[in-house]
């Protein structure tokens, strides 16, 4: 099953990267709008969440919406799915083996190996990992999305950071990143909080998030390093969108059903 997310997500990077020469924040804009959109058709939202979307999306220049509402929708709407049959699994059992650091680490271990830095985006999610990933693979840069996720059932940072005691390490997700470092043999490590603070402070509306969320300072960020360098790219849980009575928003650890529930993961990218 987690199979099928990977594939999805690779597809999804590939067609983003054939647009690479735009700015990430327009691939970060489309790849977003695809997953909302998707989201709110299969939860069944109201049309005025459905317009909400749609207005987004005519600020996209019109010869790129086409694949907004075509390809990366389609796939889209297949990860989503897949991923809400994940989750449901996972409630039903008693042992979530992706839940756990240890099991996760030594995967990380064994399917990398090393790299020579490692970021750890504090609630980045899978629009921001395809827009990332996308941009690197039109820069003829490899890039890889393990087959493994970190399962957050709870999807706020305490659910990581509150395993960390088990290897004598204080509960801060920067001494997470710092982990992966020792682990994967890196040089260093990096922890952004960017995304998580626009998340509480301006992600009560999609076009405010998308705005304050700075994909270019960011990517820039990764690309400094990344340009003579390995990188892993990951995070402590991802983020949600809701629709209700307020409108969309984004949060994270969000209860109920909503659109996108993507707090309750997170990938790990590798660019080479």
């Amino acid at each position: 099953m987690i199979a099928n997310l990977t594939s999805e997500l690779e597809l999804m990077i590939k067609d983003v990267s054939m647009l690479g020469n735009l700015p990430i924040e327009t691939l970060h804009k489309m790849t977003f709008c695809s997953f909302v959109k998707a989201g709110l058709n299969i939860y069944g939202a109201s049309d005025k969440h459905k317009n909400e979307v749609e207005n987004l999306i005519k600020t996209i220049a019109v010869p790129y919406r086409g694949l907004v509402n075509g390809k990366l929708y389609r796939n889209a709407l297949r990860f989503i799915r897949n991923l809400d049959e994940l989750l449901h699994s996972y409630r039903q059992a008693v042992i979530l083996e992706e839940a756990n650091l240890h099991y996760i680490l030594d995967f990380l271990e064994d399917k990398v190996g090393r790299v020579d830095v490692v970021f750890v985006l504090d609630c980045a999610s899978i629009p921001e990992v395809v827009s990332i990933a996308g941009k690197f693979l039109s820069l003829n840069r490899k890039v890889t999305i393990f087959e493994k996720l970190f399962i957050n059932p709870v999807g706020i940072t305490r659910f990581l950071t509150g395993q960390l005691e088990s290897f004598n390490r204080e509960i801060y997700l920067k001494q997470y990143a710092q982990l992966l470092k020792d682990r994967l043999k890196a040089n260093f490590s990096v922890k952004i909080s960017t995304i998580d603070l626009v998340t509480h402070q301006y992600g009560f509306t999609l076009d405010s998030f998308l705005e304050f969320i700075g994909m270019q300072k960011l990517f820039n960020q990764i690309n400094h390093f990344a340009r003579q360098n390995s990188v892993l790219i990951t995070s402590d849980h991802g983020y949600d969108v809701v629709a209700d009575e307020h409108g969309l928003y984004i949060t994270h650890g969000y209860k109920k059903e909503c659109p996108l529930n993507f707090s309750k993961i997170a990938p790990f990218l590798v660019v080479d």
